[in-house]
């Protein structure tokens, strides 16, 4: 897959990201949630300040400067991964999350807080509504889940098939 595909996959959703935000702060009060699917999916805007479930640092300064920090030496990060990587399922993950930091990064730099919105019940699984997230920490999430199945199912014989090792049955 050449560099145009993901930079085409990366330019779809942060645009998502960032349509879907700037339509919930167009036509949302802060706090207001409306059903959609029933009591199942929401869209209830808040400003997340912090990191993703609501965490905080410190006072709102702080916290502010400590994510946008974290953010960029993220994003360096996934960008240094891509480019060391060959396959084309951990390059569409790190595309993905290279998507969502930079969705939310560019909600802390222009609102200082991040707009999320949707709002999942999962049906009292672990706590009675999930944290509400937006696009790009879903892209985040999505993201991180497939290079974690990447790295432990498949990585492995990607490294023997190219060293020339078989595996024993």
């Amino acid at each position: 897959m050449n560099l145009k595909r993901y930079f085409a996959i990366f330019i779809f959703f942060f645009s998502l990201d960032q349509v879907s935000k700037w339509l919930i702060r167009s036509y949302y009060h802060l706090g207001e949630s409306k059903e959609i699917l029933g009591n199942f999916l929401r869209f209830t805007r808040i400003n997340n300040p912090g990191a993703v479930f609501g965490i905080n640092i410190g006072s709102g300064s702080f916290n502010r400067l400590f994510f946008l920090i974290l953010t960029f030496a993220a994003i360096l990060i996934i960008v240094y991964l891509f480019i060391i990587s060959k396959e084309i399922l951990p390059r569409i993950a790190f595309t993905l999350i290279f998507s969502g930091a930079m969705g939310n990064l560019v909600d802390r730099l222009a609102f200082g807080k991040v707009t999320d919105f949707l709002d999942v019940d999962f049906f009292d699984f672990i706590i009675r509504r999930w944290y509400t997230f937006n696009v790009a920490d879903s892209c985040i999430v999505v993201g991180v889940t497939v290079l974690l199945i990447y790295y432990i199912f498949f990585e492995k014989e990607n490294i023997t098939h190219e060293n020339g090792v078989q595996k024993e049955t």
